[in-house]
């Protein structure tokens, strides 16, 4: 049976008697000792204490030598609650089952150890913390950096959510100086199908992955000068041995090889960056290389303004929530779009592109949600991606889409609102001035899309475009021109699908009954005359 995290640290702190009761012992130079006092006289305190922190000492301590008021000493419950301690404030994102788990295995067990000490009565206050919490997230709330979300705002956030997951897996990989899997992380946050580049932590994954590609550069270098000189070793040293030593150590060395060459392999299939193997020349030239390209790709975004206007797609996709029943929201919305477009400007032009495609499909959203806001009499459905939060950045599915919802679109990429008002006449509620240069809206008929990130099953252009490194389709928009890391090639809008039949009027029914009938008399009215003649 698999252990929890906490129930680990508690099998340690029961098999561990020296963890559960620790004495701190401050001599008069400031020295402080940490351990167990196993014996006192007037004169002096006999102790077993950390010489370091997995090496126990025991001497005797003069009392001379302690400071006034320096011998304390912990309980059990007083030394445990400080592992408990770390516990707090509770990470971002637990599930519910994380924090039940918290306590069942740590805190309800310590109140039950020792019940009535002000310790226990600490934890009886976290336990209660902990269930509010937990209440938080069974009704969809969610916390990220420490603040709480409504379930509402957890749905507007879902993109930031995610990156600052894949981000979080990233910096654990960091700390671990795991860099094959840092990078492999990073690589799930410039994913053109996940739109995880248009959240507020890609920005800042950019610059901490940057200096991760700066060490293993540096690394990999070493590796490479270094590869010669192993390798020369290796063969000196089986030159030197006899059988069976010599067949053995070949068997290994195949061994090792063979179980690289299978990870190797397998990591390749998935992703540009492998584990390195300190034998293998030509895969450590190949990595290393990947690395400088990669590095001198992302040194070359301006980090300041993807920053910038990444941090305004957030505003404008909390915004986008509740845009269809709120003025105040439908022109935050408007303004951010407006700003965002602005500050897009400032881009190379691959951002620039990527950002383009991003604020043409939320103008034309914003065209949409105008005409709800205007109409509030109608009850019409929400544009596709509106509930909990706009999935515009990922597409939005056309099939099946409202009638409604399509002429407002369409009529948005004409560069129109439905129910616009004349020339010089006062504009509708929640209105947005026309778009930036550089940035127009689309053409008549056409769906807006976005580049760069997967449509829904059905759509045109389904699964498209490539992985970065890997190149498109013949027939495909861009086919034969690199792709850039981490920014998709633009698409072609789809035309929009002709409005269905919503079925046959009453009125056409009755007419083709009629003309069915009709035609029974006729050939029954033949036949008759056909006999008679006979």
């Amino acid at each position: 049976m698999k252990l929890s995290r906490y129930q680990c640290v508690f099998l340690a702190l029961a098999s561990s008697a020296g963890f559960l009761h620790a004495d701190i012992v401050t001599l008069k130079d400031g020295k402080k000792l940490e351990g167990n006092i196993l014996s006192e006289t007037p004169t002096s305190i006999r102790m077993r204490y950390h010489l370091t922190p997995k090496i126990m000492d025991e001497k005797d301590i003069p009392r001379s030598d302690i400071a006034e008021g320096g011998i304390l000493k912990q309980k059990p419950e007083e030394v445990e609650i400080l592992e408990i301690r770390k516990s707090f404030p509770t990470p971002d994102l637990m599930t519910a089952e994380k924090y039940e788990q918290l306590i069942q295995d740590q805190l309800r067990p310590f109140v039950n150890r020792y019940p009535g000490t002000k310790e226990a009565a600490e934890i009886e206050a976290r336990i209660k913390e902990v269930q509010e919490e937990k209440e938080k997230v069974v009704a969809g709330g969610a916390k990220l950096e420490g603040k709480w979300l409504t379930r509402e705002e957890a749905k507007a956030e879902s993109l930031n959510i995610k990156a600052y997951t894949i981000r979080s897996a990233m910096l654990e990989k960091i700390q671990a100086k795991d860099y094959t899997g840092a990078l492999k992380e990073f690589d799930k946050l410039v994913d053109p199908k996940s739109g995880n580049t248009a959240s507020v932590y890609y920005p800042k994954a950019v610059t901490e992955i940057l200096d991760v590609l700066t060490k293993y550069d540096k690394q990999l270098g070493q590796m490479i000068q270094e590869q010669p000189a192993l390798q020369r070793i290796r063969e000196e040293g089986l030159k030197k041995l006899i059988e069976p030593d010599l067949t053995r150590v070949n068997d290994a060395i195949k061994r090792e090889k063979e179980n690289w060459r299978t990870t190797y392999e397998q990591e390749r299939k998935n992703s540009k960056w492998y584990t390195p193997y300190k034998y293998d020349l030509e895969s450590l030239k190949t990595l290393s290389k990947t690395v400088a390209e990669e590095k001198e790709y992302l040194s070359g975004l301006d980090v300041g303004v993807i920053s910038k206007v990444n941090e305004i797609i957030a505003r404008m996709i909390r915004a986008d929530a509740k845009a269809g029943k709120d003025k105040e929201a439908l022109t935050k919305m408007g303004e951010a779009i407006m700003e965002g477009e602005a500050a897009a400007g400032a881009a190379d032009e691959k951002t620039k592109e990527f950002y383009r495609a991003v604020f043409t499909n939320y103008r034309a959203r914003h065209a949409y949600f105008a005409q709800q806001v205007s109409t509030p009499q109608q009850t019409q459905p929400a544009a596709a991606g509106a509930a909990g939060g706009s999935s515009a950045i990922g597409g939005t599915g056309q099939p099946g889409m409202d009638d409604k919802v399509a002429a407002a679109l369409a009529a948005a990429a004409a560069g129109t609102t439905p129910g616009a008002v004349a020339p010089g006449a006062a504009p509708a509620p929640g209105a947005m001035p026309p778009a930036q240069p550089g940035y127009p809206a689309q053409q008549p008929g056409a769906v807006p899309q976005q580049p760069g990130y997967p449509q829904q099953p059905g759509q045109p252009g389904y699964g498209q475009p490539q992985q970065p490194g890997y190149p498109q389709q013949p027939g495909q928009p861009g086919y034969g021109q690199p792709q850039q890391p981490g920014y998709p090639q633009p698409q072609a809008a789809a035309p929009a699908a002709p409005a269905e039949e919503e079925g046959m009027s009453m009125m056409n029914m009755i007419l083709i009954g009629v003309g069915v009938v009709a035609l029974v008399l006729l050939l029954t009215l033949l036949g008759g005359g056909k006999k008679k003649k006979k």
